[in-house]
């Protein structure tokens, strides 16, 4: 139904590092490798009925999701930051606004019905082309914030929607190192790799994140995710849930 995910583990051959006090910390270290893998784990228990859910319904890997989560929110149901950024895949209102009602535009399969029912049932004119992103914005907000199922939902189809936009030909996702970038900074900003035919070509995932027309953020967040000991390979490669 939809174009498969192509994982490369690790596609960044370094870990991600930070300063923590005095001294550099990394993924690699054991104390965080043993704290993400608690993360982990606790994410998959507690939400894990509704990843799968949504795994299947989008055809994305638990495990990705699982990853996108830890990334995100450290497994919380975070209350809207500064760019309304909210629940445990800190998903925003225009991110899914965007995303669901852009869907044909940019997808060849159709929206899953389970997804657009739980729309329908949270938000009853979400999908009226007279309403505006700004008169249910905060409906919008609530059900992230509220609903550990809903957020799961939209994350998870504003996912998806990226992963289509950054398909090659051959219907293989090489572009989940784009998708990433596109969740975290917006779908609109990631312009690296297009041909010039409109379609969009893979990009390496170091050059990605060592690239300064990336936003700083999102590069951590190919580290984090990609990198050496990072949470997508402790799920596939340490096989931690």
């Amino acid at each position: 139904m939809f174009s498969e995910v192509y994982i490369k583990l690790p596609d960044i051959k370094t870990a991600y590092s930070y300063s923590c006090g005095r001294r550099t910390c990394s993924y690699s270290d054991a104390s965080i490798k043993e704290g993400n893998t608690k993360m982990i784990r606790t994410i998959s228990n507690k939400y894990g009925s509704f990843i799968q859910n949504w795994s299947n319904q989008f055809q994305i890997p638990f495990g990705v999701l699982v990853g996108f989560i830890a990334t995100e929110s450290g497994g919380t149901m975070a209350p809207p930051n500064k760019f309304l950024a909210t629940g445990l895949m800190q998903v925003t209102p225009a991110a899914i606004y965007d995303s669901a009602r852009k869907w044909n535009a940019e997808v060849k399969s159709p929206l899953p019905s389970a997804a657009r029912s739980l729309i329908i049932s949270k938000i009853p004119n979400f999908f009226n082309t007279k309403t505006s992103l700004s008169s249910i914005q905060s409906s919008i907000l609530r059900n992230l914030q509220n609903d550990a199922n809903f957020n799961i939902m939209a994350g998870t189809l504003t996912l998806r929607w990226l992963i289509e936009r950054f398909t090659d030909d051959s219907g293989v996702s090489r572009g989940l190192n784009k998708a990433m970038v596109g969740y975290n900074a917006g779908a609109y900003r990631v312009v690296l790799g297009s041909s010039k035919t409109g379609r969009e070509t893979p990009v390496d995932s170091t050059s990605l994140a060592t690239n300064r027309q990336v936003p700083l953020e999102s590069r951590s967040y190919l580290y984090k995710l990609l990198g050496k000991d990072g949470f997508l390979e402790l799920i596939y490669k340490n096989k931690v849930i």
